[in-house]
């Protein structure tokens, strides 16, 4: 056999995997953590082979991680226990994930924090919430009814005669901004034009009207007497109107993402409707309903609930028949789901941290001194949005 020969036989016989090879890879990682786990110091060059080892482990798993259903589960606790390796001189803040900036509110007015841990306050609000695409956020301050971009620069201001509440901004092109002045609902463009500004309904409950996604002009609202109202607030029609239930006024609604669907939290249940304001399901809750955030999928929502016992956020399916999960117990003040879902917000005002809690309600990061982050004086910051939702 001649040489040349010999060296291509020697170069396909490289190339080619050996028999079980995948087999014996996933075998080897038991091997090697155990021997990190147990091995005592030793001479540099075995330190040297088994890190390594190590990262040709750590390679193989990024590899099925990236590649197969049951490894992206895997790349979730990899990520799970990098994330809460962080550096504690670094601001509480920094801990958020990427995607998107949260809004909270406390004492000392509204503030949107950036996932580096950048703050900036808004304004002297009371309540706020988010434009379509983030770009701007609408604001209460007594009378004033404010607009501003995420680094506070004004943008507009309405005063009113009476206090304004629970404003909201639509969620087609950013066209409306709903909101309240006493039990009046209002609607004003969302360049603030005060010639714009005018009343819908003079029957309205104090709770956010819900505007349908991808609309500028179809809103849901709570009346005065428990029932729900969708308006088309350019004509003024009434889309549809439903009574209150026998679970009560509601106390939140939202709309899914997909515009199919409209969920009302009330002290005794939830209830789904659909488009039309046909009853889809209605789930009797075990305590009394305080707060809704629903999922970005619209099959499922986190709820706070109160009882003799505190406070507790459950995980409801909207769907089939499963039953509310207890996902965490204590004092909540305020949550919100990032925008692709994978974790839940909430602000845990007992211990004045914010937890991420994962798809199983465990506990991924916890953000500690929330409070002395935008200054003690302020107490505690709720949160009050995750931008952007829709």
């Amino acid at each position: 056999m001649s040489a040349a020969t010999e060296a291509r036989i020697r170069s396909r016989l490289r190339e080619q995997p050996l028999p079980c090879e995948g087999q014996a890879a996933a075998r080897s990682w038991p091997v090697v953590e155990a021997a990190l786990a147990e091995r005592a110091p030793a001479a540099r060059p075995r330190r040297l082979v088994l890190r390594l080892a190590l990262v040709a482990a750590l390679l193989c798993v990024g590899l099925v991680a990236a590649l197969t259903p049951a490894g992206a589960a895997v790349g979730d606790w990899i990520e799970d226990r990098v994330a809460d390796r962080s550096d504690p001189a670094a601001p509480a803040f920094a801990g958020l994930p990427d995607g998107g900036s949260v809004l909270t509110i406390s004492r000392s007015g509204a503030y949107a924090i950036d996932p580096d841990g950048g703050t900036q306050r808004l304004g002297s609000f009371s309540e706020a919430g988010w434009s379509p695409r983030g770009l701007h956020v609408v604001g209460v301050d007594g009378r004033r009814l404010t607009a501003v971009d995420p680094t506070g620069i004004v943008k507009w201001t309405l005063a009113r005669e009476s206090r304004v509440h629970h404003p909201s901004w639509s969620k087609g092109l950013g066209y409306v901004v709903a909101y309240m002045e006493g039990p009046t609902l209002r609607v004003v463009a969302g360049t603030g034009d005060p010639s714009t500004d005018r009343p819908l309904r003079r029957d309205a409950a104090a709770v956010t009207p819900a505007w349908r996604p991808q609309s500028d002009r179809i809103l849901s609202y709570a009346t005065a007497g428990g029932a729900i109202e969708t308006v088309d607030v350019i004509s003024g029609r009434s889309v549809w109107r439903a009574p209150s239930g026998a679970s009560g006024a509601p106390l939140a609604l939202a709309w899914s993402r997909d515009a199919r669907r409209l969920v009302a939290l009330s002290s005794g249940s939830v209830t789904v409707r659909d488009a039309t304001g046909r009853v889809l399901r209605t789930i009797a809750l075990p305590a009394a309903g305080l707060e809704l955030a629903l999922h970005p999928s619209g099959m499922r929502a986190a709820l706070v609930v109160g009882g003799t016992g505190g406070t507790r956020v459950l995980d409801l399916p909207l769907r089939g028949a499963g039953r509310p999960r207890q996902l965490f117990q204590g004092g909540v003040d305020g949550l919100a789901w990032s925008r692709d879902g994978k974790r839940l917000l909430l602000a845990w005002r007992d211990t004045d941290e914010w937890l991420l809690l994962g798809p199983d309600g465990r506990v991924r990061r916890a953000l500690h001194g929330v409070s002395a982050e935008l200054g003690a004086a302020g107490g505690f910051p709720r949160v009050a949005g995750w931008c952007c939702p829709g």
